[in-house]
């Protein structure tokens, strides 16, 4: 679905979180503004995910003020989070071009999960977000450790490397406005990598211990009491 709609040149769905601390506050509220001719064209579609902080909520909320975007949808649900899904992965439009995703409590942690499905584009800083199988724009990271990830992400062909300006990742925007190749590119690359078996660290992690536990059961009975 991703490769056809970078060859359809659809709207980009750019799909930006935010960790805890919200320490990337200033980059990412940066990025936003600079995106908002790519929004007030239709050549982008903004996904901006506050989770449960209500400080990176207003971030927001004042970033887009300040490029003109007032009219925008927000979601505050997980059942919203997916419907919302839902309505895209069948091929409807969103409503708006920016949707706000903002929370009460903790709880609805997995909708950058729910979303990186319909995805176009993940721009966030690389922590464990690098590993997921989507295009990724990898903003300047927070803590040191992350530059591995980053630097591992740039050698699977996923995304570039790290991003540490938001004129960086303006950049990678403007070569996707040229033409679909880029995309398309990542989206090979994680066609190549999901063939590999890469992604599958979760998935046989699950079956090894169902394995150990199967094993300990055997050899001593009590523990299946």
């Amino acid at each position: 679905l991703r490769k056809q709609r970078a060859r359809a040149r659809q709207p980009r769905r750019i799909l930006i979180p935010v960790g805890g601390a919200g320490a990337q506050k200033t980059f990412v509220s940066q990025f936003i503004q600079a995106l908002g001719s790519h929004v007030a064209e239709g050549k982008v579609q903004l996904m901006l995910n506050a989770g449960d902080h209500e400080h990176m909520r207003v971030a927001f909320a004042e970033a887009l003020a300040a490029i003109g975007v007032s009219d925008y949808a927000v979601v505050d649900s997980m059942e919203g989070v997916h419907e919302y899904a839902e309505r895209l992965r069948s091929g409807v439009e969103p409503t708006h071009a920016v949707t706000l995703f903002a929370f009460k409590q903790y709880f609805p942690a997995a909708t950058t999960d729910v979303l990186s499905r319909v995805a176009d584009v993940l721009a966030c800083k690389p922590s464990e977000l690098a590993f997921y199988p989507v295009p990724k724009l990898m903003i300047r990271r927070v803590g040191d450790h992350e530059a591995y990830s980053a630097l591992r992400a740039s050698e699977l062909g996923e995304r570039p490397l790290e991003l540490r300006e938001v004129e960086d990742a303006m950049a990678y925007i403007a070569q996707m406005d040229a033409g679909p190749d880029l995309l398309l590119t990542m989206n090979k690359c994680i066609v190549s990598n999901k063939k590999s078996g890469f992604y599958d660290g979760c998935k046989n992690a699950v079956a090894l211990a169902t394995e150990l536990a199967a094993s300990s059961e055997k050899s001593l009975p009590f523990l299946a009491n």
